[in-house]
């Protein structure tokens, strides 16, 4: 039994709509690179505490990728330099901070995109296939 061929008026509504989502998708695709590649420069950027070492160094902790407490567990509280105490914990905590909210940034953003290129590459293969197949 021979199809019914489609109406010209149909084809062009299908045509416009699959364009209409590939530039959605484009669009959220270009969103999730642009919001990762925050998350990434922001887990670069070097971590401090509020406190300062002996030698007046506000405190560095690392970055987000690689904590490095050395100046932490040099430097004590002003006033007691014999004590146990360092910064050692405020650094860790204000590590944790930082990846708190970049990693889950980074990772939503990973996903999203790539479940964009997903989609838009099946999309357009099934749009060339859908056209060649009439």
């Amino acid at each position: 039994m021979p199809e019914n061929p489609e109406h010209p008026d149909a084809a062009a509504e299908r045509r416009d709509r699959h364009e209409r989502r590939q530039h959605r998708l484009a669009y959220i695709g270009i969103a999730a690179a642009v919001v990762l590649g925050i998350g990434l420069l922001a887990m670069a950027f070097p971590v401090y505490i509020d406190d300062f070492d002996q030698y007046g160094w506000q405190i560095k902790c690392g970055t987000a990728y690689v904590g490095d407490l050395t100046q932490a567990a040099a430097s004590h509280p002003p006033g007691n330099p014999d004590a146990e105490t360092t910064y050692v914990a405020d650094c860790e905590s204000a590590l944790l901070f930082r990846r708190l909210w970049t990693v889950p940034l980074v990772a939503i953003a990973g996903i999203v995109g790539l479940i964009a290129l997903v989609k838009a590459a099946t999309s357009s293969a099934h749009e060339v296939l859908h056209t060649h197949h009439e």
